[in-house]
């Protein structure tokens, strides 16, 4: 039973770990400064999957802040169909990855 827990947490923390996107497409843009400089660029907005522009009079702008709307879509723009994301493709990952490791087992075990 503890072999079978142990199977189920590593397919489980594996399928998490793949499905996730760039941390920084989550996080807000850090305006950082007062310099007075206009600063343009991208954001991404994870709700609406695409990328907005940016303005903000800043010394600099970190985190979820791109020079371009090329490079906003390339790091954080999620292409796949709907079917391929969220909770479907985590549970297909998990399963998939189960199955994997189960047939490894029985094979190793001589079943």
């Amino acid at each position: 039973m503890k072999l079978l827990s142990a199977v189920l947490l590593i397919g489980t923390l594996s399928a998490i770990c793949l499905g996730q996107k760039e941390p920084i497409c989550r996080s807000d843009p850090s305006v950082v400064g007062n310099c007075g400089h206009k600063i343009k660029g991208y954001t991404y907005e994870v709700r609406k999957n695409n990328c907005k522009k940016f303005r903000a009079m800043a010394c600099k702008v970190t985190g979820n802040f791109f020079r371009s709307r090329d490079a906003c879509n390339a790091k954080c723009k999620d292409t796949r169909k709907p079917a391929q994301s969220g909770v479907i493709e985590f549970f297909s990952r998990t399963v998939s990855q189960f199955l994997q490791m189960i047939l490894s087992l029985m094979s190793w075990a001589g079943f």
